[in-house]
């Protein structure tokens, strides 16, 4: 006996399981008498391994069509019987049979299919096969095509079973009857995984009907398999309208580009043999009336366990009112951004304003204090300068404050000496220290470095509101700074500056706000010592930006002990200190002879500036704006040129940038005098020419300090900007 198999699987919804059409062809087989014909058998299955065990059971009924001890037939996992033709009794069953029916072979031999079988007795099971028989044109002689179908049979607790019962063949019996070899499974676990099957469809289908977000499926080919009702109210498209939009309608180009290059992805971690990645992204969708809206998207691969690609499912969530909000907060820091250098420029011109006239009046009171006067007018002169350095102080503070929040304020980088810093703290302080009678200290923790790297200026502005603060609360006894070294953290090390004094102290309940803006122990000591308590608060945000912090230690009438730490690098000596930080004195002795020009719109502060440096015997010109200034630079030589920046006709920077075009020029050192100029200004005036700055008000001493940078070598104009401390 020859045969041959052929396989051909349709589509999951055109049949549930895989037909297997097998062909026999019987060249010759003849025993006992009797011919068999050709065969044709369509078999029902969905495994290769229970289409093996049917062949072989054919092959063993063929074989031996009334031998119990038929090798195959107990062989077969499946129940196989024969049952007669005519009356539907059963003349042989095998053992897998008896037990799922819950009798013995002899009992089953002594009963009919129809004592099983729920089909009913009215048509009998000889009627059904006889029915398949007429279909094949009536012939006897040739076999019936195989079907299957699903029934009940009755088991003798009364149970039933759920069965596929499959035609296999008919053989000849004895006395001429005709037998038919029926295949019996128990498909009670398929039933029940189909019915959980068809509910976790049901189930997961009720939930993308229902879910907001469109979720959908893609074949391996590409093709839409799915797209869940919320894609309507998305897009305003139906599913089925949805499923059948190619690429171009469905996404804008930029998105159908990165959508392509995920799938080629997931191509090419299929033929590597590698499980693809998911994806997570946005993506713009189009709408039906053309308008777009963007989206998150999730992409999942789902794989069978031989590494194979299912599907691709996909949920996509509308994400237009995040992007909405997320737009308005980019405009939103836009015109915060806008209103910041608003307020910048603002700001500079405020600072323009109140510093030109603070300048004369500091000048001037500065003058009339190196002039002879007797005791009584020196004093009063003494205490209006010290208003003065109050008043400008407070407006140092609100527009530090202000450049902080704006971003603007930006900490240097250069090596200083921390004794200089400290000396210059007691040196302001000292005045105020010995009117009041207090003992003014400073202690160094022993073995600590000179040396350190960073913002001089800033630190000493920090330390400086902290001893203000104590000389001010303080009326009797002392004043101590404390500095000393924390830890260290690789190149970095944490220093703490403590002041210490015996003044009238805090109350507990207010130290914890006494850092935040505008805030006083109480209303009487604020009217009794004044101040806008913006010093703290301004050393508390100088400290954050140092990598430090801030706090305080008081009881009320028992002192006081503030501290703030800072982060800082120990310096090294082949690194230079930046200008102002030198301490190579203050003289005038340079000045004699010395040919300067001062250039500033307000007459009043070209007057000042032309008595100070007349006080160092210097030969003074003076011009109003930027224009006279280059054509009297064209007409005399000079060695230096102090130059406003806000000016009429022409400015101070175009001023300066037209100097640095003049060959002979060049290296003249230019010296702005600003009362508006922030630190993210340095880099604009260095590229545009300028020497250096000298912000107003100033005083003798702080004009003579730039003048001795830059007048004793040509060479000192090519000093860099550094904001003067």
């Amino acid at each position: 006996m020859t045969f041959a198999d052929e396989h051909a699987t349709f589509k999951p919804n055109a049949s549930r399981w895989p037909w297997f059409h097998t062909l026999f062809a019987v060249i010759e087989r003849q025993d006992k008498g009797y011919l068999l014909p050709d065969a044709d058998v369509f078999v029902l299955w969905n495994n290769h391994t229970m289409l093996h065990f049917m062949l072989k059971i054919l092959q063993s009924l063929l074989k031996f069509p009334e031998s119990r001890e038929a090798p195959d037939f107990e062989f077969s996992p499946f129940g196989v019987v024969h049952v007669d033709a005519k009356t539907g009794q059963f003349k042989r069953v095998n053992t897998v049979f008896a037990k799922l029916m819950g009798r013995t072979v002899a009992q089953l031999l002594s009963i009919s299919w129809m004592d099983l079988s729920q089909l009913g007795a009215a048509t009998g099971l000889s009627d059904e096969i006889r029915l398949f028989a007429d279909e094949r044109n009536g012939d006897p002689l040739r076999m019936p095509p195989v079907e299957a179908w699903v029934q009940k049979l009755s088991t003798p607790d009364g149970s039933q079973v759920v069965v596929e019962v499959s035609f296999l063949t008919r053989v000849q019996g004895p006395q001429d009857t005709t037998l038919w070899v029926l295949i019996v499974k128990d498909i009670a676990s398929r039933l029940e995984a189909q019915t959980r099957l068809q509910v976790s469809e049901q189930r997961h289908r009720v939930l993308a009907d229902s879910a907001r977000d469109v979720i959908w499926s893609m074949s391996p080919m590409g093709e839409i398999t799915y797209v869940s009702p919320a894609v309507e109210k998305l897009r305003g498209v139906t599913p089925a309208e949805a499923m059948q939009m190619p690429l171009n309608e469905t996404l804008t180009p930029e998105s159908a580009a990165v959508s392509m290059q995920y799938f080629q992805e997931v191509g090419q971690a299929l033929q590597q043999g590698r499980t693809p990645q998911s994806f997570q992204g946005e993506l713009e969708y189009y709408r039906k009336d053309g308008s777009t809206f963007w989206t998150e998207c999730l992409s999942f691969p789902l794989m069978d366990s031989n590494g194979g690609l299912v599907e691709i499912l996909g949920v996509t969530r509308d994400i237009s009112e995040r992007k909405h909000y997320e737009e308005s907060l980019r405009q939103a820091r836009i015109q915060a951004e806008k209103a910041n250098m608003a307020k910048t420029r603002f700001l500079g011109h405020i600072s323009h304003e109140i510093r030109t006239p603070m300048s004369a009046i500091m000048a001037l009171t500065d003058l009339l204090l190196r002039s002879d006067i007797h005791a009584q007018q020196r004093e009063w002169l003494q205490q209006s300068q010290d208003a003065g350095h109050l008043l400008l102080d407070m407006i140092n503070d609100i527009l530090d404050l202000s450049k902080m929040e704006s971003g603007q304020l930006v900490l240097a980088r250069q090596v200083f000496d921390l004794s200089t810093v400290l000396q210059q703290v007691s040196d302001l302080v000292a005045p105020a220290c010995a009117r009041k009678g207090l003992d003014f200290r400073v202690v160094l923790e022993a073995g600590l470095p000179d040396k350190w790297m960073g913002d001089a200026s800033r630190l000493t502005q920090a330390l400086m509101n902290l001893v203000s603060n104590a000389v001010k609360f303080t009326d009797q006894g002392h004043v101590l700074v404390r500095v000393e070294r924390l830890d260290r953290d690789a190149d970095w090390e944490r220093l703490r500056f403590t002041v210490q004094d015996s003044g009238i102290g805090l109350d507990p309940a207010i130290q914890i706000d006494v850092f935040e803006g505008f805030e006083r122990a109480d209303s009487e000591q604020a009217q009794r010592l004044g101040g806008m308590g913006l010093g703290l608060t301004l050393c508390k945000r100088l400290a954050r930006l140092m990598g430090g912090d801030v706090g305080v230690e008081s009881m009320p009438e028992q002192g006081a002990s503030f501290w703030f730490t800072v982060r800082l690098q120990v310096g090294t000596d082949d690194i230079h200190p930046g200008a102002g930080l030198t301490s190579s004195g203050v003289s005038d002795e340079v000045l004699a002879g010395r040919r300067i020009l001062v250039v500033d719109d307000n007459g009043s502060i070209r007057d000042i500036v032309r008595q100070l440096l007349q006080m160092g015997h210097v030969q003074v010109d003076t011009a109003e704006n930027g224009l006279i200034a280059l054509e009297m630079l064209q007409k005399a030589s000079y060695d230096l040129v102090l130059m406003d920046l806000q000016m009429p006709v022409m400015g101070g920077l175009e001023a300066t940038r037209r100097i640095r075009q003049i060959p002979a020029l060049h290296k003249l050192p230019v010296v702005a005098l600003t009362a508006g100029g922030f630190a993210s200004d340095l880099d604009t005036w260095k590229a545009l020419g300028l020497t250096d700055y000298l912000s107003k008000p100033f005083d003798y001493k702080k004009l003579l300090a730039v003048l001795n940078r830059h007048l004793p070598a040509s060479s000192a104009s090519s000093t860099s900007l550094q904001e003067d401390a």
